[in-house]
């Protein structure tokens, strides 16, 4: 049975050694597609960088556990902060919110949430959308305060009514009254110097790969893929590329299909990889939120707070993560870096440029993807009557964590096995 993944990322990796007899078909010469990571060797010595933060938040998943089995990983605690109007305030703000000096302030959210609350057995925990969701979890004074423009800068949308709420964002987004320290209070990250790769660096181990394998057309009728010019039969697809480029490969799909798939939006990303001197303000810090829309980043995170090795000692490690609201396209977003620069002065993450040793930046064409149940569920439907199975956080086009994504691989492979033993079984 010849079956092709498309994609040597976490999630393509993850299906592909759970399953055990898969060919994983990557269009680059390295694994890791998004969580991949690089070195940088200068002067003061080696920075290492993820593409972006990607921190394994474990939620009960034991699944998950296994298949990392024998990969050393390391729990840290969340040390997050958010920095507004020069303070800093810790992480998550619903709960923080009480040390604001205005007293006035902190009575009318007291108030808020208290009113929510009553109001939660009534209304039940639909929501109808992601405006709404914010709006009846925190209350319209903290939302004003933060949780409005520091989702507008990362989603890159203005009006956040026209997002519609994914089956994650109902968990992280819930505000917590017991629990003071929220959602993903703690972590896991690879106890290497190799950064995040390590993860899909492990999973490889079990896995086949193609590399430099670009597949330019998926024939539905024939039962033939095109991989580098060369056509050969498949039985079935795991695609973890975006859901609307899967579509536009298809050949002899339904138009309605097609026209559907061009409906599907995401966000675009700029991350910004810093090799800095270290300062007093980095110590004891996982990331930061920075909602105020004077800065264009709405995210600072520190690679070497969590693992040391992947910065010279005296130096950090660090990622910037800036909105598509100041940039259309990707020539704007690696232009912004200069004023990136002016604001990680302004908060005092470093003091001048001079404090940069190393610097790179990175454009991403999908970022946050912006569900919409009613589409995606009708397209990957369609695949699957086809045996194309579209997965992981952009082949399911909604937001999701690494550890839900390979829950999602680790699943499908789970069905799949079980559906090919039900079926031998009545063979026989």
């Amino acid at each position: 049975m010849s079956i092709y993944v498309i994609g040597a990322g976490v999630t393509g990796l993850s299906f592909a050694a759970s399953l055990g007899h898969a060919k994983v078909l990557e269009g680059s010469s390295i694994i890791g597609g998004k969580a991949a990571s690089y070195g940088i060797d200068t002067p003061v010595g080696k920075f290492t960088f993820d593409v972006g933060g990607h921190w394994f938040h474990y939620q009960n998943v034991p699944e998950v556990l296994q298949l990392l089995e024998g990969l050393p990983l390391q729990r840290h605690t969340r040390q997050a902060f958010v920095y507004l109007e020069g303070k800093w305030f810790d992480f998550p703000l619903q709960q923080s919110y009480k040390k604001h000096e205005d007293s006035r302030f902190v009575n009318q959210i007291n108030r808020e949430l208290i009113a929510i609350k009553e109001k939660e057995a009534d209304r039940g925990g639909l929501f109808h959308n992601y405006l709404d969701m914010l709006l009846r979890s925190y209350g319209p004074t903290l939302f004003e305060y933060f949780f409005r423009d520091y989702n507008r800068k990362m989603f890159g949308v203005s009006d956040l009514a026209q997002i519609q709420v994914s089956q994650y964002e109902q968990i992280r987004n819930v505000r917590t009254d017991k629990n003071t320290a929220g959602y993903n209070s703690y972590f896991y990250y690879p106890q290497s110097p190799l950064g995040a790769q390590a993860i899909p660096g492990h999973l490889a181990n079990h896995a086949c790969i193609q590399f430099n394998s670009q597949v330019q057309s998926i024939h539905l009728h024939n039962r033939t893929i095109t991989i580098n010019e060369q056509t050969v039969p498949w039985d079935m697809v795991v695609s973890t590329m975006p859901l609307p480029k899967l579509i536009s490969m298809l050949n002899g799909a339904d138009s309605q299909i097609t026209s559907l798939s061009r409906h599907l939006q995401a966000s675009r990303g700029f991350i910004l990889n810093l090799g800095v001197k270290k300062n007093p303000l980095h110590a004891n810090k996982s990331w930061i939120y920075v909602s105020e829309m004077k800065y264009c980043c709405y995210r600072i995170g520190f690679y070497s707070n969590v693992q040391p090795s992947m910065a010279p000692e005296g130096y950090s490690s660090i990622y910037v993560e800036c909105s598509p609201l100041y940039f259309k396209d990707e020539e704007e977003a690696l232009s912004l870096w200069p004023r990136v620069i002016k604001d990680l002065i302004s908060i005092g993450i470093i003091e001048d440029e001079r404090d940069i040793v190393t610097m790179k930046p990175i454009y991403l064409e999908h970022n946050y993807c912006l569900p919409d149940d009613r589409i995606t569920s009708r397209l990957r439907g369609y695949l699957q009557q086809h045996n194309i199975y579209s997965i992981g956080r952009y082949g399911s086009w909604h937001w999701s964590s690494q550890h839900e994504d390979m829950k999602q691989a680790i699943d499908l492979a789970k069905e799949l096995k079980l559906t090919k033993r039900s079926f031998k079984a009545v063979s026989n």
